[in-house]
This record gives structure tokens, sequence and C-alpha cells, in this order.
């Protein structure tokens, strides 16, 4: 069946949407455009009530639920919104030591989208450099990458290439970003110019240097793995940031964890973490 899917070592390296589809059409075919849109807009309110969760508050879930790229994602059948979820639910379920719940979305996350591999890395990071106090848990949050691992190897075996293979999304450092810049600036003088296009997408990325500079602090894990998903985005391609709608869905993580590393829920976060942290 691969043999008919562009890219098939790149798309099926994050298969767990389409399995969820599966299960929620019954395998029907007909009802598969439905299940798509149910878990999509499903993994939108469950990754809006787990920012709530980890910040406390419900600024952070309103941030969420108007994030364009998840929105958009939402309903054209992408995967971002269920990453979003297991993203923010992993790191929700952390803070409050709720390691079963946390390792079940660390496990999960990449087979979503495979960035969030860095997840488990940067909670093990955190707990090994940063919280000491914690760092008996290490061994487990790598363990959380196994069935990750175990897929890619499968996909290897059977496609003859590992999923980066497959992607033509990253390239030079901030290239794509460049080229995003100037085919917008170059379309605002245009006779029918979008300069809109070009405000929002400064503000963008004015939004995410400053949500970077920010993650330094390295009050929690939140932070390094802002900071670890950055320098991915930061080598984004060309066709991945010249259309709007491909900056803001290659972004959307990202923007969801903007009040956690620029705001005091960061802080409320990384005070749980504190608080339930064992004595030396």
């Amino acid at each position: 069946m691969h043999r008919g899917v562009d890219r098939p070592e790149y798309r099926y390296g994050h298969p767990l949407l389409g399995w969820l589809a599966w299960a929620a059409s019954g395998g029907q075919s007909a009802a598969a455009a439905a299940a798509l849109l149910a878990i999509g807009l499903a993994a939108l309110a469950a990754a809006a009530a787990a920012a709530a969760a980890l910040a406390r508050n419900l600024a952070a879930a309103l941030f969420v639920a108007g994030n364009a790229g998840l929105l958009y994602s939402s309903v054209h059948a992408l995967a971002e919104p269920l990453a979003a979820a297991l993203l923010l639910g992993g790191l929700a379920a952390y803070a409050a030591a709720r390691r079963n719940l946390a390792f079940a979305c660390f496990a999960l996350g990449p087979l979503a989208r495979e960035q969030l591999v860095l997840l488990p890395l940067a909670v093990v990071a955190f707990e090994l450099v940063l919280a000491r106090g914690v760092r008996r848990q290490s061994a487990r949050w790598l363990a959380a990458l196994l069935p990750a691992v175990a897929w890619w190897i499968y996909l290897r075996v059977h496609l003859g290439g590992w999923f980066t293979s497959g992607s033509s999304a990253l390239g030079a450092p901030l290239a794509g970003w460049r080229r995003a810049v100037l085919d917008a600036g170059v379309a605002t003088y245009a006779p029918r110019g979008i300069d809109a296009e070009l405000v929002l997408l400064v503000a963008l990325l004015a939004l995410l240097t400053a949500a970077g500079i920010a993650a330094f602090r390295l009050r929690a894990p939140v932070d390094l793995f802002y900071l670890a998903l950055a320098a991915v985005t930061l080598c984004l391609a060309p066709n991945a940031t010249v259309r709007m709608v491909d900056a803001l869905r290659n972004t959307a993580l990202l923007v969801a964890l903007v009040p956690f590393v620029l705001t005091q829920a960061g802080s409320a976060a990384a005070s749980a973490i504190r608080e339930r942290r064992p004595a030396p």
C-alpha cells in the first residue's frame, strides 16, 4: 500500500493520527474524514485543557485554543493538534508527578510528530543537570523513546530508509525564514500587495525570538524543549515557511509554549516541579 504514497518513509514516520482515525472510523473509508475532524477538534480541546492545568490559569488555555496554526491543522486533518495535546499533557502530568500519564504522553508524542522525540530528552537533561534531586526517574523517561525507535527501525527495514530521508522540510539554518520574509516583502510592493502577511510573519518571528531568549532562564523542562524545538524550526526549508499557513502550522507547537517560557505560567510549572522534588 505504501507504493501509492509520496515519501512513504516520512509519511509513515508519524502514524498516530492515522491509527486513531482508523480506529475511530471503524476502518470505514467513508467515515475517515469525519473521524479526522473529530480527532483534530478533540485534540485541540485537550491541548487547551492541559495548558490550563500546567499554567494553573485559563489564559494559557485561551492562547492554545486561539493558536492559528493549531486551528488550521485541526480542520485540515493534520497532526499538530494531537502533538500539542501530547506535549502539553505530558508536561502537565510531569509537573503533577503523574508519572504513568507523563510516560504515555512522552512515548506517544514522537508517533504524532517526530520532533517530540526531543521532549523526553529535555526532561532527562533537566533532571540530570538542573534538578538533581529527581534524577532517579531519568532512565524511565529515556525508555519512553523505545516505541518510536522500534517503529522507525521497522520502517527502515520495510521501506529501505529512515523517516528523515523522506522529508524535505529542513535545510540550512534561517534559509527558509529568509526566503519567506523576502518573498513577503517583494509581494508587499506588488500591484496587489499582501503587506499584512509580512507584518504577521515579522510579528511571529519576534514573538518566537522573545520567547527563545526567555527560555534561557531554564526554569523547567519546557524551557529546554522550547530551545531544542526552536533550533529545529530555524532550519525549516522554504517549502515549510514561504506560505503563511505553513509557517503558522510549523511553528504551532512553539507558539503554544510561549506562555510557559515568556510569562509567569512557566514559573508556576517550575514551582510545581520543585514542590514535589524529594529532598537531596
